[in-house]
């Protein structure tokens, strides 16, 4: 028999599922969420010992090129902890220094080679990290060329390349993923291709441990959204957690009118308006601090939901205006009709660029231009697009009154687009760059872009139907298209580039 010390005293009456909405604690959702700290890279620097009895100056030489890398990745990389615990030569190096990176529990391992190594003595460092962090390989030397002066010791000292060369050779044996920088020790731009990486690692590490609340399902008919929920899990990341009708609804009822008229006289007298009234404004108000509650109360990363004949009619307002109010002054991201996918890409995209995102549809081609109309379903922060004004929505799906939408065009300048695809086992990612350019924002009650592309448009459009996508698209002010291919790398999917 155990005894009473062993067992759990606390009341499980008190401790429910969140579905069952009683009070108390929920033993399947978080009570505190613990955001992600900084990453801790490793910086595995070598040289080889058998080097420095047949020239004892070129050691030292190797010591100051490694530091000089550790210095520049600690200024590039400056929101990280960088751990480097000095120059590995021999394999009890490789002994210590791994055991020092399993300690620290690092995330990425960056991999210089400051003269030829063997690859046992790297390997015995990579395996003693424990926790099988992501590899990055950085090909380096002194030099953007070779000086016709250089002498044995020099070439010795620019070896790197013959030593990673073997590595990868080894590593594709292995089965071994990893990632490649080459560039010269003093390159910034190496540096900040690292940087990239980096960050790209940080928001897919991010992912796996999202929670996106999903109101509602896919949009009826919707084919191309709909997903399986363990294939998210299993490759974008987070985790998608089915959120019944009445848990927002019971918040909606909770909702204070002081809370509906403060909020909702903020935004009426913030814009110009047209075709709808402050009783419009307070009832897509009173869903938005709804839609805020909820993500609070179940500590949620992102919010999925569907309108239309759901919280449309059950509420009796759309719920487009709490998705852009979340996104403008909380930097949560929330789509709709079910688009999980899409949710995903909005974090990204967000992540990168530091701009909230505009989910867009497809629209038509402007030959004259070169460029693709795309036509919004109103998730958009107001920061996006020129002088925005509030307006009816454009669709009426069983709400009172006008409903409440934006009216606006995107600003110009450089943007990325992309989307994500279930196919098959696994997913595939489209991206696309282009630039939203200076055009008469149309009176259709609803946001909207003029994005120019580089091949010719029906070229483009082509590309794209060839290969398959979803109708919605996510769209942001930057440019990181190349972010995000590595992203598809460590999420272990497909991608696809169309310009």
């Amino acid at each position: 028999m155990l005894k009473n010390d062993n067992i759990d005293t606390r009341s499980k009456a008190k401790i429910t599922s969140f579905e069952s909405e009683e009070c108390g604690s929920f033993g399947d959702v978080l009570g505190r969420r613990c955001r992600n700290g900084k990453l801790k890279i490793g910086l595995l620097g070598l040289g080889y010992f058998e080097y420095w009895r047949m020239y004892p100056q070129l050691e030292r030489i190797v010591k100051n090129d490694l530091e000089g890398v550790c210095q520049k990745l600690t200024e590039t990389l400056g929101d990280c902890k960088l751990i480097y615990p000095g120059m590995v030569d021999t394999l009890d190096r490789a002994e210590a220094v791994g055991a020092e990176f399993a300690r620290e529990q690092i995330d990425l391992l960056i991999i210089v080679e400051g003269t030829y190594i063997p690859d046992f003595i790297t390997i015995h460092a990579i395996n003693r990290c424990g926790t099988k962090p992501q590899l990055v390989l950085f090909s380096s030397q002194t030099g953007r060329d070779v000086s016709p002066k250089d002498n044995y010791v020099a070439t010795m000292r620019n070896s790197a390349l013959i030593g990673i060369s073997q590595l990868t050779g080894s590593f594709r044996k292995m089965k071994q993923d990893y990632e490649v920088v080459v560039g010269e020790i003093n390159e910034s731009r190496a540096y900040r291709e690292i940087k990239s990486i980096v960050n790209a690692y940080r928001s897919v590490k991010r992912l796996k441990t999202s929670t996106y609340g999903l109101i509602g399902h896919v949009f009826r008919g919707m084919y191309d959204l709909e997903f399986d929920t363990a294939k998210v899990k299993g490759f974008l990341g987070p985790e998608v957690m089915t959120v019944q009708a009445e848990h927002i609804i019971s918040l909606w009822e909770k909702v204070s009118e002081k809370e509906v008229h403060a909020e909702a006289e903020k935004l009426f007298s913030r814009f110009e308006h047209k075709k709808i009234d402050l009783d419009d404004v307070k009832r897509s108000c009173r869903v938005g601090l709804a839609m805020k509650k909820l993500h609070e109360k179940y500590q949620l990363d992102g919010l999925c939901f569907l309108g239309q004949h759901y919280i449309e009619k059950m509420t009796g307002a759309p719920a487009r205006m709490g998705a852009s109010m979340m996104l403008e002054h909380d930097r949560v991201m929330v789509a709709c009709e079910g688009d999980i996918g899409g949710l995903v890409m909005m974090q990204l995209l967000y992540d990168f660029t530091g701009n909230t995102p505009f989910q867009a549809e497809w629209g038509q081609l402007d030959h004259k231009h070169n460029a693709l109309f795309l036509l919004g379903h109103g998730i958009a922060s107001s920061e996006l697009g020129l002088n925005p004004i509030l307006t009816c929505s454009p669709e009426e799906w069983g709400f009172k009154g006008g409903g409440l939408n934006y009216e606006m065009i995107m600003k110009p300048g450089p943007v990325t687009m992309g989307h994500f695809l279930n196919v098959g086992e696994s997913w595939q990612m489209l991206i696309s760059e282009g630039e939203s350019i200076d055009f008469p924002c149309l009176p259709c009650d609803e946001i909207h872009a003029m994005i120019r592309v580089d091949a010719p448009i029906e070229e483009y459009v082509k590309k794209v139907l060839e290969k398959g996508v979803a109708h919605h698209l996510i769209v942001a002010h930057g440019s990181v298209a190349e972010e995000l291919k590595k992203v598809a790398r460590f999420m272990r999917i497909e991608h696809e580039i169309i310009k």
